[in-house]
Protein backbone atom coordinates (compact mmCIF):
# COMPACT_ATOMS: atom_id res chain seq x y z
CA UNK A 1 0.00 0.00 0.00
CA UNK A 2 1.08 3.53 -0.77
CA UNK A 3 0.66 4.84 2.80
CA UNK A 4 2.88 2.04 4.15
CA UNK A 5 5.72 2.76 1.74
CA UNK A 6 5.48 6.50 2.41
CA UNK A 7 5.45 6.08 6.17
CA UNK A 8 8.29 3.53 6.18
CA UNK A 9 10.51 5.80 4.10
CA UNK A 10 9.90 8.80 6.34
CA UNK A 11 10.40 6.77 9.51
CA UNK A 12 13.71 5.40 8.21
CA UNK A 13 15.01 8.86 7.29
CA UNK A 14 13.89 10.48 10.55
CA UNK A 15 15.18 7.64 12.73
CA UNK A 16 18.54 7.70 10.97
CA UNK A 17 18.84 11.46 11.38
CA UNK A 18 17.84 11.35 15.05
CA UNK A 19 20.26 8.51 15.77
CA UNK A 20 23.10 10.41 14.10
CA UNK A 21 22.40 13.52 16.17
CA UNK A 22 22.12 11.54 19.41
CA UNK A 23 25.35 9.66 18.74
CA UNK A 24 27.15 12.95 17.98
CA UNK A 25 25.91 14.47 21.25
CA UNK A 26 26.85 11.34 23.21
CA UNK A 27 30.33 11.30 21.67
CA UNK A 28 30.96 14.91 22.67
CA UNK A 29 29.77 14.36 26.25
CA UNK A 30 31.72 11.12 26.68
CA UNK A 31 34.84 12.60 25.09
CA UNK A 32 34.79 15.57 27.48
CA UNK A 33 34.35 13.20 30.42
CA UNK A 34 37.27 11.04 29.30
CA UNK A 35 39.46 14.11 28.79
CA UNK A 36 38.76 14.98 32.41
CA UNK A 37 39.98 11.51 33.42
CA UNK A 38 43.13 12.06 31.35
CA UNK A 39 43.73 15.47 32.96
CA UNK A 40 43.46 13.89 36.42
CA UNK A 41 45.91 11.18 35.41
CA UNK A 42 43.35 8.38 35.73
CA UNK A 43 43.52 7.38 32.06
CA UNK A 44 46.40 7.32 29.53
CA UNK A 45 46.08 9.44 26.40
CA UNK A 46 46.23 6.46 24.06
CA UNK A 47 43.23 4.82 25.75
CA UNK A 48 40.76 7.67 25.17
CA UNK A 49 39.30 6.50 21.85
CA UNK A 50 39.14 2.87 22.96
CA UNK A 51 37.14 3.77 26.06
CA UNK A 52 35.06 6.13 23.94
CA UNK A 53 34.00 3.24 21.73
CA UNK A 54 33.19 0.99 24.69
CA UNK A 55 31.14 3.73 26.39
CA UNK A 56 29.20 4.55 23.22
CA UNK A 57 28.36 0.90 22.66
CA UNK A 58 27.01 0.70 26.22
CA UNK A 59 24.64 3.65 25.71
CA UNK A 60 23.70 2.77 22.12
CA UNK A 61 20.57 0.69 22.97
CA UNK A 62 19.03 3.62 24.84
CA UNK A 63 19.95 6.03 22.03
CA UNK A 64 18.40 3.71 19.46
CA UNK A 65 15.21 3.46 21.53
CA UNK A 66 14.88 7.25 21.68
CA UNK A 67 15.65 7.56 17.95
CA UNK A 68 12.99 4.97 17.07
CA UNK A 69 10.39 6.71 19.24
CA UNK A 70 11.12 10.05 17.62
CA UNK A 71 11.39 8.45 14.17
CA UNK A 72 7.78 7.28 14.39
CA UNK A 73 6.37 10.27 16.25
CA UNK A 74 7.73 13.09 14.09
CA UNK A 75 6.62 11.83 10.63
CA UNK A 76 3.11 11.09 11.89
CA UNK A 77 2.92 14.50 13.55
CA UNK A 78 3.90 16.13 10.28
CA UNK A 79 1.16 14.20 8.48
CA UNK A 80 -1.38 15.48 11.00
CA UNK A 81 -0.18 19.09 10.58
CA UNK A 82 -0.33 18.84 6.78
CA UNK A 83 -3.80 17.24 6.94
CA UNK A 84 -2.53 14.09 5.24
CA UNK A 85 -3.98 11.95 8.00
CA UNK A 86 -7.43 13.39 7.33
CA UNK A 87 -7.11 12.41 3.68
CA UNK A 88 -6.04 8.88 4.58
CA UNK A 89 -8.94 8.57 7.03
CA UNK A 90 -11.38 9.69 4.32
CA UNK A 91 -10.15 6.82 2.14
CA UNK A 92 -11.29 4.35 4.78
CA UNK A 93 -8.15 3.91 6.89
CA UNK A 94 -8.46 3.81 10.66
CA UNK A 95 -5.90 4.81 13.24
CA UNK A 96 -5.27 1.19 14.23
CA UNK A 97 -4.30 0.28 10.66
CA UNK A 98 -1.13 2.32 11.11
CA UNK A 99 0.09 -0.19 13.69
CA UNK A 100 1.15 -2.75 11.08
CA UNK A 101 3.62 -0.54 9.13
CA UNK A 102 5.00 0.83 12.39
CA UNK A 103 5.58 -2.68 13.76
CA UNK A 104 7.11 -3.77 10.45
CA UNK A 105 9.69 -1.03 10.86
CA UNK A 106 10.10 -1.19 14.65
CA UNK A 107 10.48 -4.95 15.21
CA UNK A 108 13.72 -5.37 13.15
CA UNK A 109 15.05 -2.25 14.85
CA UNK A 110 14.22 -3.75 18.24
CA UNK A 111 15.96 -7.00 17.29
CA UNK A 112 19.15 -5.01 16.68
CA UNK A 113 18.74 -3.46 20.14
CA UNK A 114 18.26 -6.97 21.57
CA UNK A 115 21.48 -8.08 19.88
CA UNK A 116 23.28 -5.17 21.52
CA UNK A 117 21.89 -5.68 25.01
CA UNK A 118 22.07 -9.48 25.03
CA UNK A 119 25.36 -10.15 23.22
CA UNK A 120 27.50 -7.21 22.17
CA UNK A 121 27.32 -5.13 25.35
CA UNK A 122 28.40 -7.98 27.68
CA UNK A 123 31.28 -8.74 25.32
CA UNK A 124 32.23 -5.05 25.23
CA UNK A 125 32.11 -4.80 29.04
CA UNK A 126 34.41 -7.82 29.31
CA UNK A 127 36.89 -6.36 26.83
CA UNK A 128 36.73 -2.98 28.57
CA UNK A 129 37.60 -4.60 31.90
CA UNK A 130 40.46 -6.58 30.33
CA UNK A 131 41.80 -3.46 28.65
CA UNK A 132 41.61 -1.50 31.91
CA UNK A 133 43.48 -4.28 33.71
CA UNK A 134 46.08 -4.28 30.95
CA UNK A 135 46.59 -0.55 31.44
CA UNK A 136 47.02 -1.06 35.17
CA UNK A 137 49.59 -3.79 34.57
CA UNK A 138 51.80 -1.50 32.51
CA UNK A 139 54.72 0.31 34.03
CA UNK A 140 54.14 3.62 35.70
CA UNK A 141 56.08 5.40 32.94
CA UNK A 142 53.01 5.22 30.72
CA UNK A 143 50.94 7.06 33.36
CA UNK A 144 53.30 10.01 33.86
CA UNK A 145 51.69 13.28 32.79
CA UNK A 146 53.29 16.74 32.96
CA UNK A 147 52.09 19.01 35.74
CA UNK A 148 50.40 16.24 37.76
CA UNK A 149 51.39 14.19 40.79
CA UNK A 150 50.98 10.52 39.80
CA UNK A 151 50.83 7.70 42.36
CA UNK A 152 51.80 4.11 41.66
CA UNK A 153 52.29 0.88 43.58
CA UNK A 154 49.56 1.85 46.06
CA UNK A 155 51.16 5.19 46.89
CA UNK A 156 54.67 3.79 47.38
CA UNK A 157 55.89 5.99 44.54
CA UNK A 158 54.85 9.52 43.59
CA UNK A 159 56.04 11.20 40.39
CA UNK A 160 55.96 14.76 39.15
CA UNK A 161 57.42 16.14 35.92
CA UNK A 162 57.28 19.73 34.76
CA UNK A 163 57.26 19.01 31.03
CA UNK A 164 57.64 16.13 28.59
CA UNK A 165 58.86 15.99 25.00
CA UNK A 166 56.40 13.75 23.11
CA UNK A 167 58.96 13.05 20.36
CA UNK A 168 61.96 12.01 22.44
CA UNK A 169 60.17 11.02 25.66
CA UNK A 170 62.56 13.14 27.75
CA UNK A 171 61.01 14.76 30.84
CA UNK A 172 62.31 17.93 32.51
CA UNK A 173 62.58 18.81 36.19
CA UNK A 174 61.66 15.47 37.68
CA UNK A 175 60.54 14.82 41.27
CA UNK A 176 60.04 11.32 42.66
CA UNK A 177 59.21 10.13 46.16
CA UNK A 178 59.63 6.44 46.93
CA UNK A 179 59.41 4.22 49.98
CA UNK A 180 61.71 1.17 49.82
CA UNK A 181 61.79 -1.22 52.80
CA UNK A 182 60.09 1.44 54.93
CA UNK A 183 62.71 4.08 54.11
CA UNK A 184 61.54 7.32 52.52
CA UNK A 185 63.59 8.65 49.61
CA UNK A 186 63.31 11.73 47.41
CA UNK A 187 64.87 12.12 43.98
CA UNK A 188 65.17 15.46 42.20
CA UNK A 189 66.72 15.54 38.73
CA UNK A 190 67.12 17.97 35.87
CA UNK A 191 65.78 15.49 33.33
CA UNK A 192 64.99 11.83 32.81
CA UNK A 193 63.82 9.32 30.28
CA UNK A 194 62.39 5.82 29.93
CA UNK A 195 64.79 3.06 28.89
CA UNK A 196 64.26 -0.61 28.03
CA UNK A 197 67.17 -3.04 27.99
CA UNK A 198 67.57 -5.96 25.55
CA UNK A 199 66.44 -8.45 28.22
CA UNK A 200 63.07 -6.65 28.45
CA UNK A 201 63.63 -4.98 31.83
CA UNK A 202 62.46 -1.35 31.98
CA UNK A 203 63.97 1.57 33.85
CA UNK A 204 63.51 5.25 34.57
CA UNK A 205 66.85 6.98 34.10
CA UNK A 206 67.33 10.25 36.02
CA UNK A 207 70.18 12.55 35.03
CA UNK A 208 72.06 15.19 37.02
CA UNK A 209 70.20 15.22 40.30
CA UNK A 210 70.19 14.45 43.98
CA UNK A 211 68.69 11.74 46.18
CA UNK A 212 67.63 12.42 49.76
CA UNK A 213 67.33 9.38 52.05
CA UNK A 214 66.11 9.12 55.62
CA UNK A 215 64.59 11.65 58.01
CA UNK A 216 66.10 15.16 58.13
CA UNK A 217 68.01 15.84 61.39
CA UNK A 218 68.99 12.24 62.01
CA UNK A 219 72.54 10.93 61.69
CA UNK A 220 71.62 8.45 58.98
CA UNK A 221 70.17 11.17 56.74
CA UNK A 222 72.02 11.22 53.38
CA UNK A 223 72.19 13.46 50.35
CA UNK A 224 73.62 11.74 47.28
CA UNK A 225 74.56 13.63 44.12
CA UNK A 226 74.42 11.54 41.00
CA UNK A 227 75.01 11.88 37.29
CA UNK A 228 72.68 8.98 36.42
CA UNK A 229 70.20 7.16 38.62
CA UNK A 230 68.47 4.03 37.34
CA UNK A 231 65.20 2.83 38.86
CA UNK A 232 63.63 -0.38 37.65
CA UNK A 233 59.96 -0.39 36.75
CA UNK A 234 58.07 -3.58 37.49
CA UNK A 235 54.63 -4.24 36.02
CA UNK A 236 51.81 -3.81 38.51
CA UNK A 237 50.29 -7.11 39.55
CA UNK A 238 46.59 -7.27 38.76
CA UNK A 239 43.86 -9.62 39.83
CA UNK A 240 42.51 -12.37 37.65
CA UNK A 241 39.66 -11.99 35.24
CA UNK A 242 36.52 -10.63 36.83
CA UNK A 243 33.16 -11.86 35.62
CA UNK A 244 30.33 -9.67 36.88
CA UNK A 245 26.64 -9.63 36.06
CA UNK A 246 27.11 -7.09 33.28
CA UNK A 247 29.76 -9.25 31.63
CA UNK A 248 27.78 -12.50 31.89
CA UNK A 249 26.49 -14.02 28.62
CA UNK A 250 22.75 -14.32 28.10
CA UNK A 251 22.59 -18.11 28.56
CA UNK A 252 24.35 -17.80 31.92
CA UNK A 253 21.84 -15.21 33.10
CA UNK A 254 18.95 -17.48 32.10
CA UNK A 255 20.41 -20.38 34.12
CA UNK A 256 21.31 -18.14 37.08
CA UNK A 257 18.42 -17.78 39.54
CA UNK A 258 20.06 -15.14 41.75
CA UNK A 259 18.38 -11.77 42.21
CA UNK A 260 21.11 -9.66 40.49
CA UNK A 261 21.05 -12.00 37.48
CA UNK A 262 17.26 -11.73 37.17
CA UNK A 263 17.50 -7.95 37.42
CA UNK A 264 20.11 -7.82 34.66
CA UNK A 265 18.00 -10.12 32.48
CA UNK A 266 15.01 -7.84 33.06
CA UNK A 267 16.97 -4.88 31.68
CA UNK A 268 18.46 -6.69 28.69
CA UNK A 269 15.10 -8.01 27.50
CA UNK A 270 13.12 -4.99 28.64
CA UNK A 271 14.87 -2.33 26.55
CA UNK A 272 14.03 -3.92 23.13
CA UNK A 273 10.44 -4.50 24.19
CA UNK A 274 10.22 -0.91 25.42
CA UNK A 275 11.35 0.27 21.99
CA UNK A 276 8.46 -1.59 20.29
CA UNK A 277 5.86 -0.35 22.79
CA UNK A 278 7.03 3.25 22.44
CA UNK A 279 6.91 3.00 18.65
CA UNK A 280 3.25 1.90 18.77
CA UNK A 281 2.47 4.51 21.43
CA UNK A 282 3.75 7.21 19.09
CA UNK A 283 0.77 6.65 16.75
CA UNK A 284 -1.92 8.17 19.01
CA UNK A 285 0.56 10.63 20.53
CA UNK A 286 1.27 12.12 17.10
CA UNK A 287 -2.14 13.80 16.93
CA UNK A 288 -1.93 17.50 16.08
CA UNK A 289 -4.82 19.92 16.14
CA UNK A 290 -4.75 21.22 12.58
CA UNK A 291 -6.61 24.38 13.55
CA UNK A 292 -4.30 25.34 16.39
CA UNK A 293 -1.22 24.08 14.46
CA UNK A 294 0.36 22.81 17.65
CA UNK A 295 0.27 19.70 19.73
CA UNK A 296 0.88 18.87 23.32
CA UNK A 297 1.50 15.29 22.27
CA UNK A 298 5.25 15.90 22.07
CA UNK A 299 5.38 16.97 25.70
CA UNK A 300 3.23 14.00 26.70
CA UNK A 301 5.49 11.69 24.65
CA UNK A 302 8.59 12.99 26.43
CA UNK A 303 6.91 12.52 29.80
CA UNK A 304 5.75 8.99 28.96
CA UNK A 305 9.26 8.01 27.83
CA UNK A 306 10.77 9.10 31.15
CA UNK A 307 7.99 7.35 33.06
CA UNK A 308 8.57 4.12 31.11
CA UNK A 309 12.34 4.27 31.50
CA UNK A 310 12.06 4.97 35.23
CA UNK A 311 9.55 2.15 35.71
CA UNK A 312 12.00 -0.24 34.06
CA UNK A 313 14.90 1.05 36.18
CA UNK A 314 12.89 0.84 39.40
CA UNK A 315 11.77 -2.70 38.55
CA UNK A 316 15.37 -3.72 37.94
CA UNK A 317 16.52 -2.21 41.24
CA UNK A 318 13.67 -3.75 43.23
CA UNK A 319 14.25 -7.19 41.71
CA UNK A 320 17.97 -6.95 42.52
CA UNK A 321 17.14 -5.98 46.12
CA UNK A 322 14.56 -8.73 46.50
CA UNK A 323 11.68 -6.30 47.01
CA UNK A 324 9.88 -7.52 43.89
CA UNK A 325 9.35 -10.90 42.32
CA UNK A 326 11.40 -11.39 39.14
CA UNK A 327 8.41 -12.22 36.92
CA UNK A 328 6.33 -9.40 38.37
CA UNK A 329 9.20 -7.00 37.77
CA UNK A 330 9.65 -8.18 34.18
CA UNK A 331 5.97 -7.78 33.31
CA UNK A 332 4.65 -4.96 35.49
CA UNK A 333 6.21 -1.94 33.76
CA UNK A 334 5.38 -3.25 30.27
CA UNK A 335 1.79 -4.09 31.19
CA UNK A 336 1.29 -0.62 32.63
CA UNK A 337 2.54 1.02 29.43
CA UNK A 338 0.54 -1.37 27.22
CA UNK A 339 -2.57 -0.29 29.10
CA UNK A 340 -1.53 3.33 28.45
CA UNK A 341 -1.23 2.52 24.72
CA UNK A 342 -4.73 1.02 24.73
CA UNK A 343 -6.11 4.06 26.57
CA UNK A 344 -4.51 6.47 24.09
CA UNK A 345 -5.91 4.57 21.10
CA UNK A 346 -9.33 4.52 22.75
CA UNK A 347 -9.27 8.27 23.35
CA UNK A 348 -8.29 8.97 19.72
CA UNK A 349 -10.78 6.60 18.09
CA UNK A 350 -13.95 6.88 20.18
CA UNK A 351 -16.71 9.27 19.22
CA UNK A 352 -17.08 12.30 21.49
CA UNK A 353 -20.81 12.76 21.82
CA UNK A 354 -22.17 15.19 24.46
CA UNK A 355 -24.48 13.56 27.02
CA UNK A 356 -27.42 15.83 26.10
CA UNK A 357 -27.32 14.67 22.48
CA UNK A 358 -27.26 10.96 23.28
CA UNK A 359 -30.44 9.01 22.70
Amino acid sequence: MLYRRTLTREMALTTGAMLTVLIAIALVVLFIRLLGDVARGELPNEAVFTFLGFSLLFFLPVLMTIALFAGVLLPLSRMWRDSEMVIWFNTGLSLTQWIRPVLTFAVPFALVILLLTATLNPWAQTKKYEFRQDLRSRSESSMIAPGLFIESHGGQRVYYVESINPLTGIVRNVFMQSRIDGQLGLVVAREGNYSELPDGSRYLVFKEGRRYEGIPGRLDYRIVHFERYWMRLDPIAVRGKETGIRQAPLFELIDDTSKPARAELLWRLGVPFMAVVLAVMAIPLSFVNTRARRSYGLLVALLLYFVYNNLLSFSQAWVAQGKLNAWVGMLSSHLIMLFAVYALFYLRTRLHVPPWRRK
